[in-house]
């Protein structure tokens, strides 16, 4: 078990998996076994954990704790890379989908991940940098986005957010399509899609991206350009496939990856970063190897 001096327990008023009170009673006992002391920040409003991210340097802490889902993960982050800092950092799942705890192998509740968090290993881990955010799981535009903004906010912790990647292929008939300008390590491409992901993480709402190699530490973005929409991408996407023989099998999915990638839309176009639609086309994606220190669950290397 790691032992740290000091800690800080991030939490949001308006976590998604019920009783957020309730989760922090359950969670305290097993992050109190891995500091001496621990300090317990409640955030009230969106930006509150990235400002005061900004005090905690003078504040001699040594490891750091968030309990939420993945839009309070991506302001932590954001507040952590902006201050620079080099703590670690352990996610205990209180959102919707949690989608990058599924790829750090924790479990999905905050009361299991704060008992796995005990005999977990520290990993570094890649962020991807979108113009001037910092991203862990993905970026997208087109369907992803069109999905995302119809879903009230209040429904997310009563229905799950019903709106990513894969139920959104299955459901939507009638998607937007957008021609795109794509440059990935200085290789220029144009095309029409009905959606663009660039993957870091594993899931995506919930469901994990069907790429054999797609990892969160190998210094690289997974690219997917959708030409199409409805059940036939919805199988397409099920299907385990390699980057070897992605493209060979895949006729509607283009998978591609790199290091730096540009995207430029012909219409300004709104693009979704780890849950959180913030930013717009174009846009410029580079890789930040192994930028963070996450603690990650059993068998992940």
């Amino acid at each position: 078990m790691a032992n740290f001096n000091k800690g800080i327990l991030f939490y949001h008023e308006a976590a998604g998996q019920g009783d957020v009170h309730q989760a922090l009673g359950e969670v305290t006992t097993n992050v109190l076994k891995m500091c001496k002391q621990l300090t317990i920040y409640r955030s009230d409003a969106k930006g509150d954990i990235k400002t005061y991210c900004q005090t905690l340097k003078d504040e001699n802490y040594d490891i750091l704790f968030i309990l939420g889902g993945d839009g309070t993960v991506h302001e932590l982050i954001n507040g952590v890379i902006a201050a620079d800092l080099n703590l670690p950092i352990g996610i205990l799942p209180g959102g919707t989908f949690n989608d990058f705890a599924k790829t750090l192998n924790l479990p999905p509740t905050p009361r299991e991940a704060s008992e796995v968090l005990l005999d977990s290993h520290v990993r570094h881990i890649d962020v991807m940098k979108a113009n001037d955010r910092y991203v862990l799981n993905f970026v997208g535009m087109g369907l992803i986005v069109e999905n995302s903004e119809a879903v009230v906010d209040k429904s997310k912790s009563k229905l799950g957010k019903f709106s990513y990647l894969f139920s959104t292929l299955k459901t939507v008939a009638d998607p937007t399509f957008f021609d795109y300008d794509l440059t990935i390590d200085g290789q220029n491409q144009t095309g029409n899609a009905s959606m663009i992901v660039v993957a870091n993480g594993q899931f995506v709402g919930g469901n994990r991206i069907p790429l054999t190699e797609l990892r969160a530490d190998d210094g690289l973005m997974q690219i997917f350009i959708f030409k199409e929409a409805g059940l036939k991408l919805f199988t397409e996407m099920i299907k385990e496939k390699s980057i070897d023989n992605w493209n060979a099998i895949s006729k509607n999915v283009e998978h591609l990856s790199g290091k730096h990638i540009t995207i430029s839309t012909k219409d300004e176009m709104d693009i979704d970063v780890d849950g959180e639609v913030d930013l717009t086309t174009p846009v410029t994606i580079e890789i930040l190897n192994k930028r963070l220190r996450l603690f990650a669950g059993p068998d992940i290397e």
